[in-house]
């Protein structure tokens, strides 16, 4: 039904653009997502440790790769193809209510940063232009930045 999918350090697991239907659940290891992967604007979207699942969305949604997923440490992982993606929850029950969770908590993150992308544009919008000092431009860029990745995760 599954099988284990082992990476070294620093070893791309997908990358971003990529079409593959299947998801992955990590056994042991760390990985990091990022968008725009090796290109100037890289940006790291988020890193993810044991029990997490990544590639869920694109696999429910069959659609390409929407990040790159790096090892950042030697990576076990368990694969989960798209056709045995509904056997998998039948037989694994409680991992229906995990993958819920995770999903969950992606979408609050989400929305947490879209609040402090409004927050921010109300609050420059609402302030002199000429009156933004270097923490406002650094912490505007950051969520610029942020913003990128929400539609990509």
């Amino acid at each position: 039904m599954s099988e284990r999918a082992v990476f070294s350090k620093g070893d791309i697991v997908y990358r971003e653009g990529s079409f593959e239907m299947s998801m992955y659940r990590i056994i042991s290891g760390k990985i990091a997502v990022y968008a725009s992967y090796g290109e100037e604007n890289e940006t790291l979207l988020v890193e993810q440790g044991e029990k997490t699942y990544f590639g869920q969305l694109e696999l429910i949604e069959a659609i390409p790769r929407s990040a790159t997923v790096v090892a950042t440490e030697a990576l076990t992982a368990e694969k989960i193809m798209g056709d045995e993606f509904g056997a998998y929850l039948s037989e694994h029950p409680e991992e229906s209510m995990v993958l819920l969770y995770q999903l969950s908590a992606r979408l609050r993150d989400i929305g947490d940063q879209l609040h402090e992308v409004y927050h921010t544009i109300d609050e420059y919008i609402s302030e002199d232009a000429g009156v933004h000092d270097e923490s406002f431009i650094g912490r505007l860029a950051r969520i610029i930045r942020l913003g990128k990745g929400v539609g990509q995760r």
